[in-house]
C-alpha cells in the first residue's frame, strides 16, 4: 500500500464518490442556476404512472457516464406533469404529448431539444453530446443577443432554431427583427428569413402579410436556390387565399424557371390540384 493511500485512509478518504444527478423540482431555480453557470437546463418531464419514467430512473439516470455529463454539463429539473396547473402549463409550453419526455432548454428558456420516450443508459450519453453542441450554440446567440440587440446574424440564427423546434410565435418574431436590420447580410440568408417568415403568416392565413413578405425576398438580387422556395410557398399562400389565378402564375414560375428545383414535382401537384 502506498503512503498516498495510506494517508488518504487516514484522513477518511477512499475511493472517489460517483457523481450524482442533483435534481431541482421548481423551473424558476433551474433556470436561475443555468444562468449563473451558462448551462443548458434537462427536464424530467414524468408521473407516478409511468412506468417508463421510472425506469429512467432505474436505469438510465444512475448510469455512471449519464450521471457525470448531467452533473457536469447541465442544470437538472424533474416536472411533475399531474402536480397542477404550473406543472401542467410548462409541459404544454415545451410540447410535451406522451411521457416520458426529456426536454432540454437554455438558460432562458429556449426549447434546444427533445427527447420523446424512453432512452437507455446505452445511447443517452450520445444524446447528451448532441444536445451540449447545440446549447452551445444557441446559448452564443443569446448571449449576443444581450450585448447587441439588433445583432442580425444572432436573430436569423436563432429565429431558425426556433422555426426547427416548431416555437413559430418567437420564430417570427425573431425574424422579423432580423429582417428590419440584414441589409448587410449574405443575400441567400435574406431570402430565407423572408421565406420563413412567409410561411409561418400562410399558416396564421394572414396571406397579404405572406404575400408582402416573399415579395420583398424574390426582388432581393441575385437569385439563390430560395427563389424557387419562395415562389413555390407564394403560389400556395394564394391557393389558401383564393386567388387561383395567381397562384397558378407563381407555380409555373417554378417550372419554367427553376425545373430541376426541389419544389418543381411539389409545384406540379399543387398546379394539379388547383385544376380540380
Amino acid at each position: 500500500m502506498t503512503a498516498a493511500l495510506l494517508v488518504m485512509l487516514a484522513l477518511g478518504g477512499g475511493s472517489p464518490k460517483p457523481a450524482t444527478i442533483r435534481w431541482e423540482h421548481r423551473l424558476e431555480d433551474a433556470l436561475k442556476k443555468a444562468k449563473s453557470s451558462g448551462k443548458p437546463v434537462m427536464i424530467d418531464f414524468w408521473a407516478e404512472w409511468c412506468g417508463w419514467c421510472h425506469r429512467l430512473d432505474q436505469t438510465t439516470y444512475v448510469d455512471p457516464e449519464v450521471t457525470k455529463m448531467v452533473a457536469g454539463d447541465f442544470i437538472a429539473l424533474k416536472i411533475d406533469t399531474e402536480a397542477g396547473k404550473r406543472s401542467a402549463d410548462i409541459a404544454t409550453k415545451y410540447g410535451v404529448q406522451s411521457l416520458p419526455t426529456i426536454a432540454f432548454i437554455s438558460p432562458s428558456g429556449r426549447p434546444i431539444d427533445r427527447v420523446s420516450g424512453y432512452q437507455g443508459p446505452g445511447p443517452f450519453p450520445r444524446t447528451l453530446e448532441t444536445v451540449k453542441a447545440k446549447a452551445s450554440k444557441v446559448i452564443a446567440w443569446e448571449e449576443a443577443l444581450d450585448k447587441d440587440s439588433q445583432d442580425a446574424n444572432a436573430l436569423f440564427q436563432l429565429g431558425m432554431h426556433m422555426f426547427e423546434q416548431e416555437a413559430y410565435e418567437e420564430s417570427r418574431e425573431l425574424l422579423r427583427r432580423a429582417a428590419d436590420v440584414d441589409a448587410k447580410r449574405p443575400v441567400a440568408d435574406r431570402k430565407q428569413t423572408r421565406m420563413l417568415i412567409g410561411i409561418i403568416e400562410r399558416y396564421d392565413a394572414k396571406y397579404q402579410r405572406a404575400e408582402a413578405v416573399l415579395k420583398e425576398g424574390l426582388a432581393m438580387e441575385p437569385a439563390t436556390e430560395f427563389d424557387p422556395k419562395m415562389l413555390y410557398v407564394l403560389g400556395r399562400v394564394y391557393a389558401a387565399w383564393n386567388k387561383t389565378a395567381e397562384a397558378r402564375v407563381a407555380l409555373n414560375r417554378v417550372l419554367n424557371e427553376y425545373p430541376a428545383s426541389s419544389v418543381a414535382q411539389k409545384a406540379r401537384e399543387t398546379l394539379g390540384a388547383l385544376g380540380h
